[in-house]
């Protein structure tokens, strides 16, 4: 393999890395849409235990945490799901396209092609 075909599998595999961040963020943004309402009603079920235990006062940061986990969720179901989900999709596509033609191109610099 040459000096210049290592240099573009080099770009290449950082670029598929990039790719690869993105889905991963993809698919957790989806997994946490799928989620968001039962994390709203675990922590509401949390927040209601704080308060009826009476120790509201000691216990404020974890009721802040609670509140601030509860925002984080709701602001998850305002989101569009047909967008978040083919977000998901397309992260997904664009990598395995890209990760088969890096194969491909990796597989032919290898045999002396090019």
């Amino acid at each position: 393999m040459r000096t210049g075909q290592k240099l573009v599998l080099q770009a290449l595999e950082k670029e598929q890395k990039r790719l690869t961040l993105k889905a991963q963020k993809a698919a957790q943004l989806s997994e946490d849409f799928i989620n968001a309402y039962s994390k709203i009603s675990e922590v509401r079920r949390k927040a209601n235990e704080i308060l009826q235990s009476g120790e509201f006062e000691k216990r404020i940061k974890e009721f802040d945490e609670l509140a601030n986990q509860e925002k984080v969720a709701i602001n998850l179901t305002q989101k569009d799901a047909n967008k978040v989900f083919d977000a998901d999709i397309k992260a997904k596509s664009e990598l395995d396209e890209f990760s088969s033609e890096l194969s491909f191109l990796t597989v032919r610099y290898n045999r002396g092609g090019i």
